[in-house]
């Protein structure tokens, strides 16, 4: 017999974080500022911070990096600068593996099909290297969808078709990077017409934040032996 009972809640950050936002905003400087994170730096962005940094350049370094982390590291997240490199190389992976030169070349959508199940097994396998990973893309703008109407697309990840929508339903928070008019770097987990963003944490689900990780990590009392 099945019984009622609650579970309490596992944890009350973020397990995967999206960030994304307009280039040079400031995202890969503000992972350099958190304490234990190794940026997996897939775009040689990370030349002018000081930080952790594990450069890859293709499908192959991933790879190696993914056993070389299962044998046990030292850091508490995992940052993933940026998740388009990944995307890029597993469409060439599907493109070589199947002997085509495009993913259309592959028949109903299988080489699309074929190239998120690469992206996803990639998110997820990092995920399980990690207390938390963190996941930095490039943003699309917003753009009227039909001309002369007020409705808008909003600005969201730049990746397109199927696979946008599941990373973004795969991470527990989704926040635009972003400065105000004085310049300031803040973070918005609020969704609206505009700005595609959105959080399961509690602390951080329908805010707006100067950003600070401390905000967005928070001590986590649903852990064993946290004060």
């Amino acid at each position: 017999m099945l019984k009622k009972a609650k579970r309490k809640p596992i944890s009350q950050n973020p397990g995967i974080l999206l960030l994304y936002g307009p280039p040079k905003v400031g995202k890969t400087t503000m992972l350099s500022q958190l304490d234990d994170c190794l940026i997996i730096d897939t775009e040689n962005g990370t030349a002018m911070v000081e930080a952790y940094v594990h450069s890859i350049n293709s499908r192959k370094d991933l790879i190696a990096f993914v056993k070389e982390s299962m044998e046990g590291h030292e850091y508490k997240y995992f940052a993933l600068d940026t998740i388009d490199k990944i995307v890029e190389w597993a469409e060439k992976s599907v493109c070589e593996e199947n002997n085509v030169v495009s993913l259309v070349d592959l028949a109903f959508g299988k080489g699309y099909g074929l190239m998120r199940e690469k992206v996803m097994n990639t998110i997820r396998t990092l995920k399980k290297q990690c207390d938390h990973l963190i996941i930095i893309g490039h943003r699309k703008p917003a753009r009227a969808v039909v001309e002369g109407d007020n409705i808008v697309e909003p600005e969201s990840l730049d990746i397109t078709g199927k696979l946008r929508n599941m990373i973004m339903a795969d991470c527990d928070a989704c926040g635009y990077v972003f400065r105000d008019n004085e310049e300031n770097l803040k973070v918005s987990f609020k969704s609206s017409n505009a700005v595609e963003a959105g959080s399961r944490s509690p602390h951080l689900r329908g805010q707006i934040l100067d950003f600070d990780w401390k905000k967005i990590y928070k001590p986590d009392k649903t852990k064993k032996g946290a004060k």
